[in-house]
């Protein structure tokens, strides 16, 4: 007697340990898991990582999103299985139970009216199946996680789904609403841009008859347009106006843009590099636009020794440039 209770005590010791092993492991999941959900990435890569992990997590074969418009058939935004990339998918039974708000773990696909119309060869690598909403955007969204056996998942696969699911829906969220803000943003900087360009082309028009026109087209940033012709005296004059700008202004870039200037040759582009020269004296950035693919050519053919002056075909180009570069240098510094 006193052997056959030492026995059962040693059992009851060993499923207890084998229980706890199980849990350790299913909470190292979970957790190895939930880190994955909040590593930085794009909508899809987190889409992707989201379904990776969980499939990983609850020992499936496979997984796959499957997102539904409105009154469409369902097309798949993520999978871990290329070839379940291009199937299409109808709603049926099973399908908007989960829909509805519960993961539903399924036993025999092949009874399934929505896995039914998949080719055999789909079905034949996916016996059962687990079905959990999941919020991935403005369409409704079908996680679905396969393995070939039937009846493989049970209710501990369906509460690891659940514990998994409101941290993904969260972490969806929050990229997609980062990349809503960074687009908003982007377009804010374009109209700026534009409304910039516009207003350089309203008083590029109104000074056309002065000599040398310095203009402030943002805070720290001149542009120069020259126009006409450039010769010595005229370059002087720039450079002595322009280095006061600079010195007033603090800038930390100036665009001489070339574009209306009569003729482009050797002797003037030097002029100029004397200019960037000064300009970057003052501890400035200096850009040159208004260099088209004939002037390149015609300069390149003459052997013109560029130096480290930095040159843009447009203006648009130019300033997109710089405000881009000032954007991600503020981005840094915060």
């Amino acid at each position: 007697m006193e052997d056959e209770a030492a026995r059962e005590t040693i059992a009851e010791l060993q499923r207890a340990r084998e229980e706890e092993r199980a849990l350790r492991l299913e909470a190292e999941g979970l957790a190895e898991a939930l880190l994955l959900f909040t590593e930085p990435g794009t909508f899809a890569e987190t889409l992707a990582r989201i379904v990776e992990a969980t499939a990983r997590t609850v020992g499936a074969a496979a997984g796959l999103v499957i997102a539904f418009a409105e009154g469409a058939d369902g097309h798949v935004v993520a999978s871990t299985d290329p070839r379940l990339s291009a199937t299409v998918w109808r709603r049926g039974p099973a399908f908007d139970r989960a829909l509805a708000g519960r993961p539903v773990a399924s036993f025999d696909l092949a009874q399934l009216a929505e896995w039914q119309r998949q080719p055999a060869s789909v079905l034949e690598r996916c016996g059962s199946a687990l079905h959990a909403p999941l919020q991935a955007g403005p369409e409704r969204a079908l996680l679905v996680l396969t393995h070939p056996a039937r009846a493989y998942f049970d209710a501990r696969h369906v509460s690891l789904v659940r514990r998994l699911l409101p941290a993904a829906s969260q972490a969806l969220a929050r990229v997609r609403a980062e990349e809503e803000l960074a687009r908003a943003r982007e377009l804010a900087h374009e109209r700026e841009i534009q409304e910039k360009l516009t207003l350089i082309e309203h008083q590029r028009a109104a000074m056309r008859a002065l000599s040398v026109p310095i203009l402030e087209v943002w805070s720290q940033i001149l542009c120069v347009p020259v126009i006409g012709s450039m010769d010595e005296e005229r370059c002087g004059h720039l450079m002595e106006r322009l280095l006061a700008a600079v010195n007033a202004t603090r800038a930390r870039a100036v665009v001489i843009d070339v574009t209306g200037l009569d003729r482009m040759e050797a002797n003037a582009l030097t002029l100029f590099l004397r200019v960037a020269a000064a300009v970057r004296l003052l501890g400035s950035a200096c850009v040159l636009a208004g260099i088209g693919p004939e002037v390149a050519r015609e300069l390149a053919r003459e052997g013109f020794a560029w130096g480290d002056i930095t040159t843009h075909r447009r203006l648009h180009d130019a300033l997109r440039t710089l405000l881009s570069a000032r954007v991600r240098s503020s981005r840094s510094r915060a």
